[in-house]
């Protein structure tokens, strides 16, 4: 909002506030001057404000039934969408126990028989490598 539009706005609240100042003494004076409407006028107040009161206590009577049906609904819902999510993270569970056990299996009889052959050929090359050196030396 831009600064006249603003003042113009806040021109509109300071009248406003003054017509329902002008209104509540105009009442005032009003009532205070004629005792015997006031009663009557005071009386249709409290019926107003009784059967106001009635229609609100109703109203949110029908709200917290709405809350409730919706309460019902969503319990109705969710309950098999929490079901299905536990299904699948125990299928998940258990896919994730069967890698870990193949992991397991093929680094036991396949990978580690590999490094054991490796490391024993390279321990028997080292080996021919440093005789050879030796022999080399020797013949010098």
């Amino acid at each position: 909002m831009d600064e006249p539009e603003r003042r113009k706005f806040q021109i509109a609240l300071i009248g406003i506030a003054v017509v329902i100042i002008v209104l509540l003494v105009a009442m005032g004076y009003f009532l205070y001057s004629a005792p015997e409407p006031t009663k009557t006028i005071r009386d249709i107040s409290i019926i107003i404000l009784a059967l106001e009161s009635i229609i609100v206590l109703l109203l949110l009577v029908v709200v917290i039934g709405m809350l409730w049906g919706l309460i019902q609904t969503l319990e109705r819902k969710i309950t098999p969408i929490l079901d299905s999510t536990k299904e699948t993270v125990n299928t998940v569970n258990e896919t994730v126990n069967t890698m870990r056990g193949t992991a397991t299996f093929v680094s036991d009889t396949v990978v580690s028989p590999i490094i054991e052959v490796s490391s024993y050929v390279h321990g028997v090359k080292s080996a021919i490598q440093v005789l050879t050196k030796l022999r080399g030396k020797r013949s010098d």
